[in-house]
């Protein structure tokens, strides 16, 4: 295939994945409807007229858009690609829009605090009848909503043998995915030892950590296999906190498989593994390296913001998996950190969908590979840039075990040469990108997270003494034509820069 065919190929691919978003509308909303009609004699009659009116638009609007999407999609050809993009991002924008509202929609007559028992009137909205006492009452605690999306993604997202074993719990935040597992491991005394976490890890975690745990907390560097397994056998730690690939200065990358396989082989004393896998999603199943050994518990936890709301980023959740062993516990200190996810934030989620998502992390990684590769190829007339930095890159230092991933993340670092290695110099070169884009009429924005429709540029760690600053670059979903055009702005600021 040649660009062209390429990129019409990516553009058909984006209208899929919009169409398959207004669909978990449509399917959200018919469920709500069929359950709002149920309990029509407890809504009052203003408000029931309300809801069925604004409902019935829901639907007419979702359909209504479903229906342009499918009829753009048969347009894509060479001649029209750039009115084509131009209809994309307006249907992006618009299915955002969409989905917040009918998610409002959707738990628009719930209470937090929904009766489980009336005289006359219910306060549960389309939960009448659905509600006990002390069991579901408190959404803050538990909530009905929650448990369907939960089942969805350990069926859809999880490899592992006995995997019915195995439970998922939604949070509002992955920062409240770690707070909830640290809380029930440090309250209920689980952690016999000391506390090892990845030198590369979340700022945020370290600076918990350390805090919680003082001269307990040990730092170990993810990439050298040697230091770690040295570290584990003489220190013998209660837990080790680790993330499958690290959004950090060096996005260090560990050999997970070579790293459990010790511990499993070793472990004579109660240890627990946290692994936080938001940089690699469903491309990393750490489930499928257990081995038989009691002593290790196995914990993975992920925040949802990033590639599993085929970027909308429409609300902040974070998810769990763990197995029988730990889930109860799990699932009260969930209810006891007040970390629960929202009702309505439940309904901003798409239903899981693993083919969707690993066409879409394909296509991330397609774009960071490329500008990846073609910055580090470019000659620089400048003095201030040293390397780029992407795990699949032939000179990261993990790239003998990260060559083996199936997907090695979606943004890369560029690294600056030691006396131009602070936030001075990082602004000064987002700043120019932004500008440069502008000029050439192509939008990259300035702004965090990764996983979304369009590339960013971020100054990331800048205000943490538990990281270094870093500039990162987190490629969008652009088509290929597109990421021609990112390639040209980044490589002409590079090059002289």
């Amino acid at each position: 295939m040649n660009e062209q065919d390429i990129a019409q190929q990516d553009l058909a691919d984006d209208f899929e994945e919009l169409i398959y978003l207004l669909d978990n509308n449509l399917g959200n909303l018919h469920r709500f409807y069929s359950d709002i009609k149920k309990v029509r004699k407890y809504i009052i009659g203003e408000s029931y007229k309300l809801i069925i009116n604004n409902l019935e638009r829901s639907i007419y609007k979702n359909t209504a858009y479903k229906n342009g999407i499918i009829k753009i999609k048969r347009q894509i050809g060479a001649e029209n690609n750039e009115k084509i993009r131009a209809e994309k991002h307006q249907y992006q924008d618009l299915v955002r829009i969409i989905t917040k509202l009918s998610a409002a929609l959707i738990t628009a007559t719930d209470w937090q605090s929904p009766s489980f028992d009336f005289s006359l009137a219910p306060a549960a909205g389309r939960q009448t009848g659905k509600i006990s006492g002390t069991v579901n009452d408190y959404k803050r605690d538990v909530h009905l909503d929650e448990k369907y999306y939960e089942e969805a993604y350990v069926r859809e997202y999880i490899d592992a043998k006995y995997k019915f074993f195995l439970k998922a719990y939604l949070t509002n935040s992955g920062q409240a995915a770690f707070q909830t597992i640290l809380t029930y491991l440090s309250s209920e005394n689980k952690i016999a030892g000391k506390v090892m976490v990845g030198r590369s890890s979340y700022f945020q975690y370290k600076q918990i950590l350390k805090g919680t745990f003082g001269w307990k907390t040990i730092l170990i560097p993810e990439m050298n296999n040697k230091v770690i397994m040295e570290r584990i056998r003489k220190e013998k730690p209660g837990v080790i906190f680790i993330d499958s690939l690290t959004n950090s200065a060096e996005i260090a990358v560990p050999d997970l498989n070579s790293i459990l396989d010790y511990i499993y082989r070793t472990a004579e004393k109660d240890i627990y593994i946290i692994i936080d896998n938001t940089c690699l999603a469903v491309s990393c199943q750490p489930f499928l390296l257990r081995k038989t050994n009691k002593k290790v518990h196995l914990i993975t936890f992920e925040s949802l913001n990033k590639y599993y709301q085929f970027g909308l980023d429409l609300v902040t959740a974070g998810v769990i998996i763990c197995d029988n062993r730990e889930a109860g516990g799990i699932f009260e200190y969930r209810k006891h950190a007040g970390t629960n996810i929202s009702d309505t934030s439940v309904y901003a989620l798409s239903k899981p969908n693993r083919k969707l998502l690993k066409k879409r992390l394909n296509r991330h990684q397609r774009n960071a590979r490329e500008l990846a590769k073609y910055l580090s190829e470019t000659d620089r007339q400048g003095d201030k840039i040293e390397k780029i930095i992407y795990p699949g890159l032939d000179n990261h230092p993990a790239y003998d075990w990260s060559k083996e991933l199936e997907f090695k993340g979606s943004f890369l670092n560029i690294k600056f040469k030691e006396q131009y290695d602070n936030p001075k110099y990082m602004k000064k070169l987002m700043d120019l990108v932004i500008k440069t884009g502008r000029q050439k009429e192509v939008n990259i924005i300035g702004g965090t997270s990764f996983g979304l429709n369009t590339t960013r540029i971020y100054l990331t760690s800048l205000w943490t003494k538990f990281g270094k600053p870093f500039l990162r670059v987190s490629l969008g979903t652009e088509d290929y034509l597109t990421l021609t055009k990112i390639k040209a702005v980044f490589g002409k600021v590079i090059e002289k820069f």
